[in-house]
């Protein structure tokens, strides 16, 4: 794992008891907002006191479902992975894309869109 994700805590408003967060910067560039699901809520589906990926930016926001992440290190390898430098002959194709969010509505909290990469229609 590379040590270029970093994390900081910060408290998000989600409009639910969803609310400790992280913010995940790679080489000090913003690359997503990670929420922690409340067991309360989501426990049912398995995924209480997971990690959600409520934003993402840049690269981070191509997936347009990402997965639930069991601990923070789980998140933070999926980043490094998502937000790795894209070597030249691939920088070419990520000009046809358009902005969105990772969340796009896949969000348990109801997330917020218009940033990031997504494919044109």
């Amino acid at each position: 794992m590379s040590a270029t994700i970093t994390l900081a805590p910060i408290l998000v408003e989600t409009g639910s008891t969803d609310s400790e967060g992280r913010l995940a910067y790679r080489d000090g560039r913003l690359v997503g907002v990670l929420i922690q699901l409340d067991p309360d809520l989501h426990g049912e589906l398995g995924v209480g006191l997971h990690w959600f990926l409520e934003a993402g930016f840049g690269r981070a926001a191509d997936e347009p479902r990402p997965p639930t992440f069991p601990t923070l290190d789980a998140a933070r390898r999926w980043l490094d992975v998502r937000t790795a430098p894209v070597a030249p002959h691939r920088a070419a194709k990520t000009r046809e894309f358009t902005p969105h969010c990772a969340a796009a509505g896949h969000s348990p909290s109801a997330g917020w869109c218009g940033t990031g990469l997504a494919p044109r229609r």
